[in-house]
C-alpha cells in the first residue's frame, strides 16, 4: 500500500557500516526526491509538499559489512530483532570482495 506523505513529513535512511554509501530515489505521484545516502548516519529525505510515494529505490556499495533501514522515525532500530510498524525495510550491504567494490541495487515498495 503506497505511503501517505504531509508537507515536512521525513523518510529515514539509516546506514551502518564504513563506507556504506550511495543514492536513494523515492517515487512519488507528484515527483520523484532523489539524495545521496552518506555512511553511518541517518539520512532524511524530507517532503516538501504532500505525496504519495509508491516505492523507495536504493543503489549502494559497502567498504565493510553494513545495512540500510527506511524508516519513518529519526532513530534506527538496526540493533533490534523486531522493529517496529514505523520500518520499512531492512536492506544487507555485502563488503569489498576480491574483485572490488560491488554495487547492489533494492526497490522496496513502501
Amino acid at each position: 500500500m503506497p505511503m501517505k506523505v504531509n508537507t515536512l513529513d521525513y523518510l529515514y535512511f539509516h546506514t551502518s557500516g564504513a563506507g556504506n554509501t550511495g543514492y536513494a530515489l523515492a517515487h512519488g505521484k507528484k515527483r520523484n526526491y532523489v539524495m545521496t545516502l552518506a555512511a553511518a548516519t541517518a539520512n532524511a529525505l524530507q517532503f516538501a509538499q504532500p505525496d504519495t510515494i509508491d516505492w523507495v529505490f536504493i543503489s549502494t556499495k559497502c567498504a565493510a559489512a553494513g545495512a540500510i533501514e527506511v524508516s519513518r522515525v529519526g532513530t534506527t532500530q538496526l540493533t533490534t530483532g523486531s522493529p517496529d510498524a514505523s520500518v520499512f525495510a531492512r536492506c544487507d550491504v555485502e563488503p569489498v570482495t576480491t574483485s572490488g567494490m560491488p554495487q547492489q541495487n533494492y526497490l522496496i515498495p513502501v
